[in-house]
């Protein structure tokens, strides 16, 4: 008797065809729009659609989520950086277009300085292009692999993702100026760092025990800890880099 083999998990049997993935350019639309709205809402508003959608855990979730979700292991990253690339498409346009606060300006010798100023435009949504390429294929990577991986390799790949997910929120923590703890304005971003390192750990705890597997928990704890101390080294150098323009 005939035996039938099962593909490996995220491969596809021979004659399925999956339909295209309609919400991907959706999902990073939304997004592009929530970001933009961040920094167009006053108060509190803003401050908090900021901290859910504009920063490196939400654009980091994003692809991590979508990896995840994407069940063969070739489209999966490719997947991912579709999101943020239509996502930081998206943010850009709605600043040229819509709230144009790049225009209006004036140089020091009274000329119009919009040319320098959609010339910054420009160099900034390239710079976060190509960072989005990066990171959705590397956390779309990983999403799968936390999904479809062995117990160890899941591990690693949930390590991995935590501490990209929450770079941004412990550099921001271990730079902040604690002797200023007093002010509100420092306060609001310790609120905003913490959160992103709590929801990171959400995030990659949720999407772990979504496996059919097992996981190894010493695997995880080693991979986490190293790729966080990564992740925050990563935001260091991507602050400097910041600082001159971008």
């Amino acid at each position: 008797m005939a035996t039938v083999e099962t593909p490996p998990a995220g491969i596809d049997p021979p004659g399925v065809v999956r339909r295209p993935l309609r919400w991907v350019p959706v999902a990073g639309a939304l997004l592009g729009t929530l970001a933009f709205l961040g920094d167009e809402l006053p108060g509190l508003a803003g401050q908090l659609v900021l901290m859910l959608t504009s920063n490196g855990f939400a654009w980091g979730a994003a692809a991590l989520v979508t990896g995840h979700l994407v069940r063969q292991a070739r489209r999966a990253p490719l997947v991912a950086t579709v999101v943020l690339l239509v996502a930081t498409a998206m943010y850009y346009l709605l600043i040229l277009f819509v709230s144009r606060r790049w225009s209006g300006g004036q140089l020091e010798d009274g000329s119009s300085a919009d040319t320098y100023a959609l010339f910054s435009l420009a160099r900034a949504a390239g710079f976060w292009a190509l960072l989005a390429i990066g990171a959705g294929l590397v956390l779309g990577l990983l999403g799968h692999a936390v999904r479809n991986g062995s117990p160890r390799t899941s591990a690693a790949a949930a390590g991995a993702a935590f501490g990209l997910l929450a770079g941004e929120g412990l550099y921001g923590l271990f730079t902040m100026a604690w002797t200023m703890i007093g002010d509100s304005f420092v306060q609001a971003y310790v609120i905003s760092y913490a959160a992103q390192v709590c929801l990171a750990m959400a995030v990659v705890t949720v999407l772990t025990a979504r496996r059919d597997a097992p996981v190894s928990w010493p695997v995880y704890t080693a991979s986490a800890l190293s790729a966080a101390a990564l992740g925050a080294t990563f935001w260091s150098v991507l602050q400097a880099i910041r600082s001159t323009g971008f």
